[in-house]
Parts: C-alpha cells; structure tokens; sequence
C-alpha cells in the first residue's frame, strides 16, 4: 500500500494570521463596513422617499363610534306586548342589524341628511400660477366658499371646478371636461352670489361668512391657494361610504357594535358615523310605529263602516224607549233576550274575525313584502297555527331583505329564502281558506240558532217584541264598536309608549379621531430600516452571485495557503509609490508583506529567490514584484527584479526603463548579464527586464542557461524577485517555480475569479508548488478586522491623512 502523503494543509501549520476566520457575522459586519457608502445612500434615497410619503400622502383619518343593540329582552307587558306583537321578533340578530348597518339604503339616506355630495379641496399655488394638484387637502366646514345647487337634475359628476378668490366679490372659474364625446371647457370671472347656467349643470358660489371678514386683508391666506369644488354622484359615494363602514363587535360575548370609518377629513368622518347611528335609531323605531299605525288605520276603517249602524241603533233604540215609557219584559222574555244578546255577541266576534281573514288573505295574494301586516294577535285571534305562520312568513320576508343588502336577487341564498316563502304562503293561505270556511260554518250555526230563537221572540206580545229585537242590533254593533275602540286604544298607547330598542353608547368625537396615514415617524423609521436592510441583501445576493474575489474573506474562507499580505488600492499614477509614499497605507502594506515573507523563510535562507505569479494576466504581479524590491531594497539589501514573462513583457514599464534587451537576450546567448543588468533609481534595486519576445519562450525558460543565470544571480544579489507570466495561461511559470524558495500568488479583488483558489489548491495539493502564499492585491478598505492590520502595521495607526503617520 502506498503511504500517504500529507497534504499542504495537513503537513504546513495555519498561522493565525493567514487563515480564514470562520466567525460569519464578524466577516458580514466587516463586509458591509468596507461599503459603507452604500449603506448611507441607501439610507439618503429610503429617509428621502419617506419624506416625499409624508408629503405627498392625502392624509387618511379614522374614528369610531359604538351602538347598544337590544335583543333577547324580557317578555313585556301591557303596552309593550302589542309592541312584541306587531314587530313579530324581538329577538333579533345582531349579525342582521349588522347588514342593516353596512346596507346602501341606510347609508344613502345618512348621506342625504349631511349633504355631503360636494367635495372641497384646497390647493396650494406654485409662482406663476402653477396649481400642485399631488398636494391637494380636502376642506368641509373650514372652506372659504360653499356651493348651492340650483338645478339638481343638470348635473355633471367628478369633474374639478378650479376657483381662485379675485376679491371679495369676484373669484376666477375654470374647468375642462368631456361630456358625450365632446370636450366643454371654460375659464370665466364671475361675482360670488352669480348663478352659473350651463346645460349641464347650474349653481352658485357664496362666500363662507365666518371667513368673508378675511379676504379684506390682502395677504390673507385666501388669495395664495386655488379651490376646487366637485360634484359626487349620490350611487357612487353611498357605495364608497356602505363599502369602507366597518362593523364589528365591540366584545365578543356582548351585543354592542363598533362602527368605524376611514376618510380624508375628520369632521366629515365623526359626522357621518353619528348621524349613521342616529339614522339607524330612527329607522328601527320607524318601522315599529309603522307597524302601530297600519294596526290603527284597519281599525279606523272597521270602525268607521260600524260607526253609522251602531248610531242607527242607537237612535231606534232612543225612540223606542220614548214612546214606551215603561215595558215589562216577561220572563220567557228576558230568558229569549239574554241568549239572542250571547248569539249576537258572539256572531259579531266571528264577523270581525272574518274581515280580518278576509284582509290577511287579500295582503299575502297581493303584496311583495311583510313588512306592515297586522299579526292576528292584534286582533284577538289566538289561533296558534295562524300566528305561527304569520311570524315565519315574517321572518323569512326579513331574512330575504337583509340578504339582499349583500346579495344579488340569483345567488343561491336568496333563491332559497324566496322557495322558503312561498312555501310558507302556500300553507297559510290554505290555513286561512280553512279557517275562513270553518268561520262561515260556525256563522251558519249561529244564524239558524238566532233563527231560532227569533220564533221564540214571535211568540211574545208585540211591543216585548219589537223591544227585543231593538236591543239585539244596538248589543251587536255596540259590542263591535266597544271592542274595536279598545283595540285602538292599545294601538294608540303602543305608537306613543315606542322607544327605540338601540341607543349610541359612545358617539364618534373629533378628539378621538386617529390620523392613520401618512404616519411620518413611523415612515422614517421603515425607511430607515428599509435603508439599511435592502443594501445588506443586496451585497449578500450579489455576493453569492458574484464568480469574483470580491473581499479579502473569500480567500480566507476558500483556501489553507498562508495570506501573507494584503495590498491596498493604488489610485495614483506614479511608479513605485512605496518611495513616492512611503508613509502612506500602500507602503505599509508592503512593509507589513516583507516582515511575513522573512517569517515564512524563518530569516536563515541566504539569497532567496521568490517568484510573483497569478492565474490570468492584469491581476498586479508586476507592480507588486516591483514595489516589493523596492521595500526590500529600502532596508539596505541588494534586490534584484527579474521580467520573465517573455510573451507579455511588463516588467520595464513598473521601472520606466527600456525593454530593447534583457532576459531573452541572455538566453539565447546575444547578450552578458552585466549588459542587461540595470539600476533603478533606488540605491540597491536592480533590475533585469524581459526583453525581446523570443519565439520559444518555454524552451528558454527550462534551459541551462537560464538555471546558470538564477546560481550567478544569488551570488550577486541578497533578493531575488521574479515577475513570471500568468500560471493558468501558460506552463512557463511551473519551470520556474522549482528554483524558488518561495513562491506568490496574486490574487485581485473584485477582478480574479474565485476558482483561481480552486486552482492553486490543487497545484498546492498535488505538491507541484511548493513553499506557497498568497497576496491579496487592490483591496479597497482595510479595516481593523483585517489580518494584515492586526499584525502588521495596524497597531496604533491612524487611517487619516492629520494622524501624523500617512502622507
């Protein structure tokens, strides 16, 4: 079996300062400080936005008010049980009132109490008469100018009105439309009071006169802002305001309401909800003194038919007894007399309940609601089958109207509540055709008993006679009309005793009303968040998407080989910045790269030779070989830069020398070292650059002479440094890298791709690099974070060009 042969990262030590910390939310927080100025003009741009919100925002307010709904009362007495009896169900629901509440009828009718149909807005003007229409605020009582319609057929809807106030008596009219296809625009002076006539509309302009004092004064306020008046369509606005009304309950074990609306005025809002709630009062107790007055007008109109027989009678009656001064009735008299008066009484009482069948049956054939019928209770009539189905047919009549508050007349609910009713009046109408042949038997009955008892009657003396059957029409329209006036009575007491079964609990207040938006604080503070939220998601995205080395912590986190340095950006023009600069944090970054190589060649290696390389062209090896010889050469050692990219040259442009003869020349032979050797204008640097491209490159580069130049190289210098050609492009820099005691990597920020570490991992592990580090070149912010700082140059150094330490 083979041994096993130790990797790089199993067989070198990782050096605190070299490996990747794994600490994620330090490194995040360390990337998003190197970008910081994304972070403030994401925060400018997001306070920004906010700020135009606030401004720009119609303002939207909100208020409450609450209603008791009565339902599931005690059982009433007196009065209040004919109460119970005419309105069928004092149990009501309150998810019905509910309906009732958000239904358009209500609603509408609110609205027409308020006259509210004409929206006032106020606009600010910009110089040069330039209306901002975006920050328009709408007005109600505190508007200047009020509108008085004069012809509420001809009227046109939506479309702006747009007033400027002249003087205190003129004011400047403009507005644009199109009506039928036609466009209808004008822009006229007109006196406040002037009644403007078009075939579309006519009103007129007043003046508020709380406010007309004011326009007195010519700075006034009045005269910097324009007007605008507009026309609501009373569908349209009774839907907007049947749509945004909320109502819920206000506990949910009680039977109080909480109603609440949304609108861009507060008055407007308060008003409308306790005006709603006063509407909804009314029209409860409208419909219970609805039911009370048709109960008494049926009883006026029986009273009224029996009126004139009841004084008929009476007057027979009147003159019997003048002309018979005294009459002694026998006692077969008095016995025949008693029971005729029982058999009339109770004749009478089925004659009034069969013109109530009569009309119950007349009001199911030939009305569409329920809403007024008189329940048999009034009457008298205690058949429980019969007032059983009255009340159902009731409700269900009630359960189809509240429905279609939210429903249409075919949706399924519907159609089964009106299949309900009419299976329901099918049974009462058979229950009162019954009922009503039953009544006509029981007549029948009582007519042959009184026929009977007539004969008797025939048998007695004339006068007795004629007294008896006297008395027997004055009982019988007396008993009529003595039970008749009773019934009305009650009806009379009922209407008057009538209260309404809610009351509002607590009315809707201008104090109480909540601006919900724009909320500016609350704005500021999501944009703000916002501001810094969406850059951070943004860099981690873009990171995770990005295929470049975009930070110093993806080399970190990728690879085991030692960082010995990180290189910051260079944004000058001048070669050699580390003597052009040399207190600036390029040069201590070089600086702090020259303590890391003497430690990685542990300072006992004499005359090193260390080779600069990366995976593609323009990542930085020659200006860093460069200005690494120069920082090298700066402590009195003899360094010499080779240019060995014999393809590509550079290294002569890093030094601003020619590149008319170099290394090529001395491998092919042509030219001596001394003759290509040439000094820089550091004491101590020398350099030899690439020279003519030679047409074998990698044949030279593995020659012998090019292993005798690097042995009569170290004899003569104390540093040797090779800018060799890109590692991944060509196979050059592999012959080269055998004869380096060390050898560097470059990698540049936010230009090499990160599978440039996959690469040299692999020529790591595979032992074809050997003695390797890696130098992170063009990073653009060093902060205290960074491995270089911490052991570097970092130690007490300010970044600021006053801090006494940088240029």
């Amino acid at each position: 079996m083979m041994p096993h042969k130790p990797s790089v990262s199993e067989n070198k030590p990782k050096d605190t300062f070299s490996t990747g910390n794994h600490q994620d939310i330090t490194k995040m927080i360390s990337r998003f400080a190197d970008l910081w100025y994304i972070f403030v003009a994401g925060l400018f741009i997001a306070l920004a936005l906010a700020f135009i919100i606030n401004k720009f925002t119609h303002p939207t307010y909100k208020s409450s008010t609450t209603i008791l709904v009565r339902s599931g009362q005690n059982n009433p007495v007196g009065a209040e049980a004919l109460i119970r009896d005419l309105s069928f169900d004092t149990h009501d629901n309150i998810r019905n009132e509910i309906g009732i509440l958000k239904s358009f009828s209500l609603t509408s009718r609110t609205l027409n109490s308020l006259d509210i149909n004409i929206n006032y807005k106020k606009i600010p003007r910009l110089p040069g008469n330039i209306r901002m229409n975006a920050l328009a605020r709408q007005l109600y009582k505190e508007s200047p100018i009020i509108v008085k319609a004069t012809d509420k057929e001809n009227r046109i809807y939506n479309v702006p009105f747009f007033i400027r106030i002249l003087s205190p008596k003129e004011y400047l009219l403009s507005f644009e439309t199109t009506i039928n296809e036609k466009e209808v625009a004008q822009t006229d002076t007109f006196r406040f009071g002037q009644t403007i006539r078009s075939p579309y509309f006519s009103f007129q302009i007043h003046l508020r006169d709380k406010y007309a004092p004011e326009l007195f004064d010519e700075n006034s306020d009045f005269y910097t802002y324009d007007y605008s008046i507009s026309f609501q369509d009373p569908i349209q606005k009774a839907s907007e305001f049947s749509n945004n009304l909320e109502v819920n309950f206000y506990f949910d074990d009680a039977s109080i309401l909480e109603l609440s609306l949304q609108g861009n005025h507060p008055d407007i809002v308060t008003r409308f909800l306790n005006r709603h709630a006063e509407t909804f009062i009314e029209s409860g107790l409208e419909e219970k003194n609805r039911i009370a007055s048709s109960t008494i007008a049926f009883i006026d109109e029986q009273i009224s038919g029996i009126s004139d027989s009841l004084k008929e009678a009476e007057s027979d009656f009147q003159q019997f007894r003048t002309r018979n001064k005294v009459i002694n009735i026998s006692s077969e008299g008095n016995y025949a007399m008693e029971k005729l008066e029982g058999l009339v009484t109770e004749k009478s009482n089925l004659q009034r309940m069969s013109k109530y069948y009569d009309y119950l049956f007349d009001y199911i054939q030939n009305s569409n609601d329920f809403d007024d019928v008189i329940v048999p209770n009034t009457m008298g009539i205690a058949d429980p089958s019969l007032n059983n189905l009255v009340a159902r047919l009731s409700e269900a009549y009630a359960t189809r109207n509240r429905l279609l508050m939210t429903a249409r007349q075919n949706s399924p609910q519907v159609k089964q509540v009106t299949r309900e009713i009419e299976t329901i009046k099918e049974a009462l109408t058979e229950n009162i055709r019954n009922i009503i042949n039953t009544t006509q038997i029981e007549l029948e009955v009582i007519e042959n008993q009184i026929a009977d008892v007539n004969r008797q009657i025939q048998k007695l003396p004339g006068t007795e006679r004629e007294y008896i059957n006297i008395q027997r029409d004055f009982t019988l329209n007396d008993n009529i009309y003595t039970f008749l006036l009773q019934k009305r009575a009650e009806a009379g007491i009922a209407l008057a005793s009538n209260v309404s079964d809610h009351k509002i609990v607590d009315p809707a207040l201008k104090e109480t009303t909540s601006k919900t938006s724009p909320k500016p604080t609350a704005n500021l503070i999501i944009a703000a968040l916002l501001g810094i939220l969406l850059p951070a998601i943004g860099i981690l995205v873009s990171d995770g998407l990005n295929t470049k080395i975009n930070s110093r912590f993806v080399v970190e986190d990728n690879t085991s080989i030692p960082v010995l340095a990180h290189i910051e950006h260079y944004r000058a023009e001048k070669k050699l910045p580390v003597l052009e600069y040399p207190k600036s944090p390029l040069a201590e970054s070089f600086r702090a790269l020259r303590a890391n190589i003497d430690f990685m060649l542990r300072r006992k290696m004499e005359h090193p030779v260390i080779a600069l390389t990366s995976s593609i062209s323009g990542e930085g090896k020659s200006f860093c070989a460069a200005n690494l010889g120069a920082i090298f050469a700066l402590t009195g050692k003899k360094v010499l830069v080779v240019g060995m990219d014999l393809r590509k040259p550079q290294t002569h442009t890093e030094f601003s020398i020619k590149n008319d003869k170099g290394l090529s020349n001395v491998l092919i032979g042509s030219e001596k070292t001394e003759n290509v050797l040439k000094e820089s204008r550091l004491p101590g640097l020398f350099v030899v650059p690439s020279g003519p491209i030679p047409p074998n490159p990698a044949e030279l580069l593995q020659s012998e002479e090019m292993n005798l130049f690097i042995k009569e190289m170290r004899q003569q210098f104390d540093l040797i440094i090779l800018d060799t050609p890109p590692l991944a492009l060509v196979a050059d820099t592999l012959l080269i890298t055998e004869e380096a005691d060390l050898n560097l990597f470059i990698v540049r920020q936010g230009y090499s791709k990160k599978q440039s570490l996959n690469f040299i991992n692999h020529l790591a592990e595979s032992e074809r690099i050997k003695k390797i580090g890696l130098l992170v070149n063009d990073v653009r912010i060093l902060n205290s974070y960074s491995p270089v700082n911490r052991y570097g140059y970092g130690y007490g150094y300010g970044r600021f060009k006053n801090s006494g330490y940088y240029d």
